[in-house]
């Protein structure tokens, strides 16, 4: 588990220390490869020290570096609760679909509902139940009553439930089917169901 430093000072100090080390791959490789994965720690960071103004400034900028990327549960989770915060509703629900999907157990448990290992294709280790342990305290500390409201009332909510179970459906199914076609329309199937979402 990472874990946050426990003074603002600290954390500002190790978001300057990530930000020198991506400039410095910038310099010397034209590129962030950031193989330690530090792109996905800063999101924990900001959300505990709740500076809104750095937190718009990190998404621009990781959005503008790393457009494609997939993610992690524990930085989709705190980039939705950020940019919720921001007041951007409608984008913050869709971060929070992708959240959903990245690990189906991670909302039910940060909801402190009944969450069990279900019997599907699970992508990454990401995507585990045991992954949901991965989340700081400090994280866990930092999110409001009416943060969890929110994030109750989208998972909660028809089109959430609706597209959360065909993912489990449809990762169940790939789970047992090994013809190519059928596995391809699982897959492709899967992917637009996130789409579907975006308000």
């Amino acid at each position: 588990m990472f874990i946050i430093p426990d003074t603002d000072k600290k954390i500002r100090a190790k978001i300057s220390s990530y930000k020198s080390a991506f400039n410095r791959e910038i310099r010397d490789y034209g590129c962030i490869s950031d193989g330690y994965g530090k792109r996905y720690l800063i999101f924990p960071l900001l959300l505990v020290l709740n500076d809104m103004k750095k937190a718009e400034q990190h998404i621009q900028w990781h959005d503008s570096h790393f457009p494609d990327d997939m993610g992690e549960p524990v930085q989709m989770l705190c980039r939705s609760i950020l940019t919720f915060r921001i007041g951007d509703i409608n984008k913050a629900s869709y971060e929070l679909a992708e959240t959903m999907f990245s690990n189906v157990y991670l909302l039910p448990w940060l909801l402190d509902e009944k969450v069990e290992p279900i019997d599907m294709r699970h992508l990454t280790n990401f995507s585990l139940l045991e992954y949901c342990e991965e989340v700081p305290h400090r994280v866990l500390e930092s999110i409001s009553e009416q943060e969890l409201e929110w994030i109750y009332s989208c998972y909660h909510s028809e089109a959430f439930v609706k597209a959360r179970t065909r993912y489990i459906e449809i990762y169940t199914r790939l789970k047992h089917v090994s013809e190519m076609d059928e596995r391809v329309k699982l897959s492709d199937e899967a992917e637009k169901l996130l789409s579907a979402l975006k308000v």
